[in-house]
């Protein structure tokens, strides 16, 4: 019976990557790899450029702890769980040991290839710093904090309580962040005794939680959630059939819908508006933006390749940005309700290119909000208005023709 259940993972696995393989292709041959393969070629120039002429007040514990932190303490965990199975696999609960082991482990050995290729990343600029610990052994307590962080993110999930679960989960990113950077700055045996005492704690702290055995609803939330993004990713390079959507509130983001004004030609603005903000393609799109202007904040601080570098980043965020706003024109496409609704596409089209140019505005102001307050103060003028002469091309002049064709092909496939 063990046997059957690690043959119904592999299945599970197998099929799933069957099921993406059209889309990857898609995505291939959409151009992405290009404009990934140039941006990792500037990101290079860039980071050779800055390993051979260090700025001396060059912020080697923030970067040390923004580089490494997310990426020991986020632990996504893939079971391919469905609803179905609290009926036909809740009876082998005791023989699930090895479908979960087996998911950790297929999980584990991707966190763990990410968090080394960040540490070969981040070392040599490490060593340039103020650290005392070596560098072997900084990367060798790193990989033990993964291998402790997907521990711990797999007792959380067995949590009974929500609160508790997130609560406890901040916690540990938190932590973990002073960890790293005590770890960095600190003399060795200060940043060592933090982090084996950090671990003791939380052990403790996990031991006295109340725990499921086998967490099946948590569990089958997440498979949900990951494959809903993977829906919305690929939707921005072909039709993918979904279910339906995780509806979140996002309140702060209210002010969008509110601001349409109630009218007939307004209906499927205010539909599609609501569909961007409260589906996962609008958290997706938000998280996106947070991240760029991160990025952007540490390249243009930096004075990234003169801000060459800098504006570099700027644009592959723009257009990345661009990439998910344009799963919008898949949204409602299906839907039996268009049809019955007295409304003409005509208006549909207009009201996903305003939509999409509003929120694609929107997040290319944030975007540049970094560069507009770190570059002049450098001298760096001429890479800010590049900046802004980009976004202008991209948004404005770019992306309405190419959202017509894209739409009007879907239209003519329907």
């Amino acid at each position: 019976m063990e046997r059957s259940v690690e043959s119904l993972w592999k299945a599970r696995v197998g099929a799933f990557w069957r099921e993406s393989m059209p889309y990857i292709s898609d995505m291939l041959r959409s151009g992405v790899p290009f404009v990934f393969a140039m941006a990792a070629l500037t990101a290079l120039a860039s980071y050779t450029s800055l390993l051979r002429d260090m700025p001396a007040d060059f912020p080697f514990t923030i970067v040390g702890i923004a580089a490494l932190t997310p990426f020991i303490s986020y632990n996504p965990l893939r079971t391919w769980l469905r609803e179905a199975d609290l009926v036909f696999l809740m009876p082998l609960e005791g023989q699930m040991d090895r479908y979960i082991s087996k998911s950790l482990r297929y999980n584990g050995l991707a966190g763990l290839a990410a968090v080394l290729f960040v540490c070969l990343i981040y070392i040599p600029i490490y060593v340039k710093g103020p650290g005392q610990l070596h560098a072997a052994l900084l990367v060798g307590v790193v990989i033990a904090l993964k291998l402790l962080g997907a521990y711990a993110a797999w007792q959380e999930r067995r949590m009974v309580w929500n609160g508790s679960r997130r609560g406890i989960r901040v916690l540990r990113w938190l932590v973990t962040a002073v960890c790293v950077g005590a770890l960095v700055q600190s003399e060795p045996w200060i940043g060592l005794t933090i982090t084996l005492l950090s671990i003791v704690l939380f052990g403790l702290l996990y031991r006295s939680m109340s725990k499921f055995r086998l967490p099946w609803q948590t569990l089958i939330r997440e498979e949900r959630k990951t494959k809903r993004r993977y829906v919305v990713f690929f939707s921005a390079f072909a039709d993918v059939p979904s279910e339906t959507a995780n509806i979140a509130r996002r309140g702060y983001l209210a002010w969008m819908a509110k601001s349409i004004a109630y009218k007939q030609s307004n209906a499927f603005v205010y539909l599609y508006a609501h569909s961007l903000y409260r589906t996962e393609l609008g958290g997706i799109t938000l998280r996106l933006t947070l991240l760029g202007m991160f990025c952007g904040a540490l390249a243009a601080e930096s004075g990234l390749a003169l801000g060459w570098g800098a504006a570099a980043v700027y644009v592959l965020f723009v257009w990345l940005v661009g990439v998910q706003l344009a799963a919008l024109t898949q949204a409602h496409r299906h839907s039996v309700w268009r049809h019955v609704y007295p409304l003409p596409d005509r208006l549909r089209f207009e009201a996903v290119q305003r939509v999409d140019r509003s929120a694609y505005v929107l997040c290319a102001i944030l975007l540049l909000v970094p560069h507009a307050i770190l570059l002049p103060g450098q001298g760096y003028i001429a890479q800010l208005v590049v900046n802004a002469l980009a976004a202008v091309v991209l948004i404005l002049l770019v992306r309405p023709g190419r959202l017509r064709r894209k739409m009007q092909l879907d239209l003519e496939e329907d």
